[in-house]
């Protein structure tokens, strides 16, 4: 992601929003089932394990706010685990020897707020020789503990598929073969100077552009370097400037379980005996491609992470890092009063600027409170339990901890419907306390109260509600 403007092509998907075409309707009035909203938990049905570097975010050295004072309480507040640096396209243009002293205030930083890092090497103007330097820098000579190193930025958008470009390459051997057979230059050179680093490379989201397209990415990259490879990265954005839609972008991170799916069967088919130790990151997401607009900084984004980070590391994925810390206001280019909000304006940013029109400088915006909620519900080491919902606008999540404690979420997208939710298969749980965190329609902070466990719960329009259950 570059930090203001570029195209991204995706394809869109929302069940709710097709439906509400279908029958002529505008899309926030999608059809709802009138049945008592039940949400089953298995809570000793394990789905997957929540890694130590789950929750990320995106920062960049071009971020005049991020050594801003309010920064590392933000930053602690959301439970970082993993700061990405030096920032989306940048990076295939950033020569991080020219000022080695902005490597070093970013450990400080990622130091500071008890962070893992994964930082970016230049791919598309550097050399092996530049990132090993980088790696001796930073792990070697400084001992900042930089473990993950990702080859490159988005080298699909080099121009190769469809003449569509947006990342820098100067290599002579371009699309997914040329990149794999460099990308083994850049891991034998970084790997002799530390050989405990991670590595990963650049991959695409399956049945998303450029995915399916002559040279298929994925199939070509994998069996190349699938060998070689701690991690693979994936960037998501579903929406297309100039056609957001509030209900189905609330809808698309059902497609994650599909895109999870065939990524794995992709690692299994093409890596060999290495898949099982492959890992993926989600290391670059928000609502859409370019050209932020109103919907950024509105509530639908909040309800729109809290369900983009949970479905991702719910089907396993060890990072999901939202696009990003702080952006810059971009004047927006779809005012239309059929996305939420009032604002006219759009930032990708999750922290302020404090650009003119905007609130002051690392003011949140509601995305802000959408992953403090989700921190409040996923740590290291918790397993996403088996849970369902019988209303389609209504998602649930259930974690437990180790010591048998349990955390669930309720992401209402509806923005009409309140959600009586009765839980089954938690009757053990019948009076233990419960805290309960909410952001929803006119909230400008998260709420909290305290109560007994009853196993019935409100879910009004357009909200996310966390629950933590202590036994």
């Amino acid at each position: 992601m570059i930090a203001k403007y570029w195209t991204r092509w995706t394809s869109l998907a929302g069940i709710a929003g097709i439906l509400a075409l279908s029958f002529g309707l505008p899309t926030w009035a999608a059809p709802r089932a009138v049945v008592p909203a039940v949400v089953t938990v298995s809570p000793h049905r394990t789905v997957s394990t929540v890694a130590e570097t789950a929750l990320g975010i995106n920062t960049a050295t071009w971020d005049s706010a991020l050594y801003t004072k309010a920064v590392p309480g933000r930053l602690e507040s959301l439970g970082i685990h993993l700061l990405r640096w030096p920032g989306g396209s940048f990076s295939d243009t950033y020569d991080w020897a020219k000022d080695p002293s902005a490597l070093t205030r970013f450990a400080g930083l990622m130091k500071q707020v008890h962070s893992q890092a994964i930082v970016t090497v230049n791919y598309g103007s550097g050399t092996p020789s530049e990132a090993a330097a980088e790696v001796r820098y930073a792990d070697v000579t400084h001992h900042y503990g930089i473990e993950y190193w990702e080859i490159g930025n988005e080298q699909y958008g080099d121009g190769e598929y469809q003449n569509v470009k947006w990342e820098v390459n100067h290599w002579s051997n371009k699309g997914p073969a040329g990149y794999a057979t460099n990308a083994l230059k850049f891991i034998k050179a970084m790997r002799a100077v530390d050989p405990n680093i991670k590595i990963g490379v650049v991959e695409t989201v399956p049945t998303v552009w450029p995915s399916g397209i002559l040279p298929y990415w994925d199939r070509t990259v994998l069996p190349i370097v699938g060998k070689d490879i701690n991690f693979v990265v994936l960037h998501w954005y579903p929406e297309n400037s100039g056609q957001e839609n509030d209900q189905t972008l609330l809808q698309d991170p059902n497609s994650i379980q599909n895109y999870m799916t065939a990524m794995k069967q992709y690692l299994g088919e093409y890596t060999g005996s290495n898949a099982k130790n492959i890992q993926i990151f989600t290391d670059e997401t928000n609502n859409v491609s370019s050209n932020p607009d109103k919907q950024t900084v509105s509530l639908v984004n909040a309800l729109f992470l809290a369900k983009d980070y949970n479905d991702w590391l719910e089907q396993g994925a060890a990072n999901v890092s939202w696009w990003d810390l702080h952006n810059s206001k971009v004047d927006a280019s779809d005012e239309s009063s059929s996305l939420y909000g009032t604002a006219d304006y759009g930032d990708y940013g999750i922290l302020s600027v404090g650009d003119p029109g905007e609130p002051p400088l690392n003011s949140p915006f509601p995305a802000y409170f959408g992953y403090r909620l989700v921190h409040f519900l996923v740590a290291p080491k918790d397993h996403y339990v088996a849970v369902s919902s019988n209303q389609p606008l209504l998602s649930a999540y259930a974690l437990s901890d180790p010591n048998g404690d349990m955390g669930l979420m309720l992401v209402n997208t509806s923005p009409t419907a309140t959600d009586r939710v009765t839980y089954q298969g938690l009757k053990s749980l019948n009076g233990d306390r419960m805290t309960v965190r909410f952001y929803g329609m006119n909230s400008t902070v998260l709420s909290t109260t305290s109560s007994r466990w009853t196993g019935t719960v409100m879910a009004p329009p357009y909200s996310i509600t966390e629950l933590s259950i202590v036994k």
